[in-house]
């Protein structure tokens, strides 16, 4: 018997009982505020076959649990989390809810040759240039050549030192 799989297109609060075939398109580690050398939490840019994206959470209660199961561009079984709104600063999808992960959430990676590997939103430099449709929370992908770049800023904001360069990009055209 077929197993039921959702799609995140389809994911609500009113539930939590979601079971998702998705690829891990981002991953990326969240150091701790207080103690830069410790993991707050693992965030996860989840991608359906239809290609519909979801931001996902793993926070430090439950890292112990999952850090070492899940790996970017990796194909899983996901089910069991927690729905809520996507009140982040910077949106990593175009969807505003974002799935949490608890103890009672399942990984199994998972294999299928036919599941789509299309990992990248490319945006055309016209639209970049222009600001046409462009959220400047939002993730995306551009491709080009580094041209030029500067030195190495620091900026510190209290006690937190950013160091940050600005470079430029040159596309085709």
């Amino acid at each position: 018997m077929a197993t039921h799989i959702d799609f995140i297109k389809d994911i609500t609060i009113s539930k939590m009982q979601w079971k998702l075939k998705v690829r891990v398109v981002r991953l990326w580690e969240v150091p701790d505020r207080f103690n830069p050398g410790t993991i707050f939490s693992i965030e996860l840019v989840l991608q359906d076959e239809k290609g519909d994206r979801i931001h996902a959470s793993i926070g430090k209660s439950v890292l112990h649990l999952l850090k070492t199961q899940i790996n970017e561009l990796g194909l899983y079984l996901m089910a069991n989390f927690i729905v809520c709104q996507n009140k982040e600063r910077f949106n990593s999808t175009k969807y505003r809810l974002m799935l949490t992960f608890t103890q009672r959430t399942t990984v199994a990676e998972t294999i299928d040759p036919l599941f789509p590997m299309n990992i990248f939103e490319l945006r055309p430099y016209h639209q970049l240039i222009n600001k046409v449709d462009v959220n400047e929370s939002e993730l995306f992908d551009v491709i080009g050549e580094i041209v030029n770049f500067s030195e190495v800023h620091t900026q510190k904001q209290g006690e937190i030192s950013r160091k940050f360069m600005d470079i430029e990009l040159e596309d085709d055209e």
